[in-house]
């Protein structure tokens, strides 16, 4: 149940989003059509719309609330601008609902509610953070998996699929709530974090990742990192993946934080090894790091470090590098990561 002391993680008002799509239907919105999420003990304001929830006459369905799905809506006054001011999400399966009672009916007795999560696979334990991922299948888990993918497309522009899962695969990060911690003297339940979805058959062999998503309140813990790098521990082991990286576009944040992660490795990589050796292929530095070339190359544009000679040849100006790691206080001298290669269960 929501409280007065329920924390609200409102949108920044400063960021710009690419709202400019005219289709108020499925797919992209130009404004979020949900006022507010209830996600547990926290209140969400959306970043994006999200049609596949509702049709345009308002709530038709809501996907596996062990109940009459066709009851009216809680009587009270939609706010203008918005198809419903309260979804109400559980925040261990995903199932929703527009009903609050029923939410909180749900949410006592949600089989995931328990102190370990079961879903799937375990693919990485660190007892230490403590932090868990366990891999989801979609044709094995499918209510789960949509339920997960319709919530997250409420913070990604981009994201497309949500109900024909089968083909994706979905590593699910668990952690410890600080709330919980602070809130309760028994030893809390895992929750989810945060996700990222992976086609298991994909057009292009060397995607490792399809979309990412860290929810809000867990946020600016460093979790997209932790995700990212398990993305390429994940590849290392698929055969094909030698050379891997996401999938493009990307969304606005998820540009962020690979740019963030590319620079951040490629600026201690080329330190040390330019002090070793003065000339180096692309080739070389893709095969080192496990990067796709052309990451390699947009995220060295990104840090201002290339340029170009009279032959056409590239260079790398060791100057700039230094520059860079000074102004996003990267110490070169220290690899630094979220990942225990330890944890690893894959």
């Amino acid at each position: 149940m929501v409280d007065n002391g329920s924390k609200i993680h409102r949108r920044n008002k400063s960021t710009t989003y690419d709202l400019t799509s005219t289709d108020e239907g499925y797919g992209v919105m130009k404004r979020p059509n949900i006022k507010l999420v209830t996600l547990g003990n926290y209140q969400i304001e959306p970043w994006y719309g999200n049609g596949a929830y509702f049709n345009d006459k308002g709530v038709k369905k809501e996907l596996g609330v062990e109940a009459d799905l066709h009851d009216k809506l809680d009587e009270h006054t939609v706010s203008e601008g918005y198809w419903l001011d309260n979804l109400y999400v559980c925040e261990y399966c995903f199932k929703y609902t527009s009903i609050k009672y029923k939410y909180q009916a749900h949410r006592a007795a949600c089989r995931h509610n328990k102190p370990l999560p079961t879903i799937g696979k375990l693919v990485y334990r660190d007892d230490d953070s403590p932090y868990l991922i366990r891999k989801v299948k979609g044709y094995e888990d499918t209510l789960f998996c949509q339920n997960l993918c319709l919530f997250g497309k409420l913070f990604l522009d981009d994201k497309s699929v949500f109900y024909n899962v089968d083909q994706f695969e979905y590593f699910i990060l668990y952690g410890f709530d600080d709330n919980d911690i602070q809130a309760d003297t028994k030893e809390p339940n895992f929750k989810p974090m945060g996700f990222f979805s992976k086609e298991t058959i994909s057009w292009d062999g060397n995607n490792n990742l399809a979309c990412i998503c860290i929810f809000p309140p867990y946020q600016r813990k460093h979790l997209g990192t932790l995700l990212i790098e398990f993305s390429y521990a994940v590849a290392k082991v698929t055969p094909g993946q030698s050379l891997s990286g996401p999938e493009f576009p990307l969304s606005a944040f998820g540009k962020v934080s690979y740019y963030r992660f590319w620079s951040q490795k490629l600026s201690i990589f080329l330190l040390d090894y330019l002090n070793k050796r003065p000339k180096f292929s692309l080739q070389e530095v893709a095969e080192l790091t496990g990067f796709r070339k052309e990451d390699i190359m947009l995220t060295l544009d990104y840090m201002k470090v290339l340029q170009v000679q009279k032959s056409g040849d590239l260079s790398i100006l060791l100057g700039n590098i230094r520059q860079f790691c000074l102004d996003h206080k990267i110490d070169p001298t220290q690899e630094t990561g979220m990942l225990k290669v330890d944890c690893l269960i894959i």
